[in-house]
């Protein structure tokens, strides 16, 4: 019968017979993970998307890292503190995203006067008439009065400096914001 050796060499000649048919299956696989794994070291997570926003923000060009597939919706949320109240949200908040996108915010009527961009529901500090002004919380006649001579010499710049020049708490001029621009 056979011998030892004669038995071994067939059993490795088996095994390398084996080898070789399954070898560019195994190759093919190795390579396609080296790739992906390089593909996604230079793209980051091949399962998120990048979104870039702009327009009317609080800060400019935002970037967001979101899962493929993430709706409007879930993006508008995650940039909430950053809209303006004049910002417009578009309603469609159902449409997803698939691939790296950018979102234009849009905002709400606006009129240009002296290179600023003013909200034309907005009261102008600046430019206000004396009754705009008055119809403000906490401006009544003289204060009004004060601010009209006031931005005759120099233009009010901050609401640091209305505070001090009218002589109201942190609250009023809160209040004041919400219904009027410098």
């Amino acid at each position: 019968m056979y011998k030892k050796k004669e038995i071994i060499i067939i059993i490795l000649i088996i095994i390398f017979t084996i080898c070789l048919a399954f070898m560019p299956t195994i190759i093919h696989n190795f390579k396609n993970n080296v790739e992906e794994e390089i593909t996604t070291q230079k793209t980051g997570n091949p399962n998120t998307i990048t979104i870039f926003i702009d327009g009317e923000l609080k800060e400019d060009n935002l970037e967001l890292v979101v899962p493929y597939g993430t709706s409007y919706g879930y993006i508008i949320s995650k940039i909430e503190g950053y809209l303006n109240p004049y910002s417009i949200v578009d309603n469609d908040l159902q449409k997803r995203y698939y691939s790296d996108s950018k979102i234009t915010i849009e905002s709400t009527d606006i009129k240009i006067e002296d290179n600023t961009l003013i909200d034309s529901s907005l009261i102008s500090i600046n430019l206000g008439s004396k009754s705009e002004l008055m119809s403000l919380y906490g401006i009544g006649d003289k204060r009004s009065d004060a601010i009209i001579e006031y931005r005759e010499k120099k233009k009010i710049e901050s609401w640091d400096e209305l505070k001090s020049l009218i002589g109201v708490s942190d609250e009023v001029i809160k209040a004041i914001k919400e219904k009027a621009v410098l």
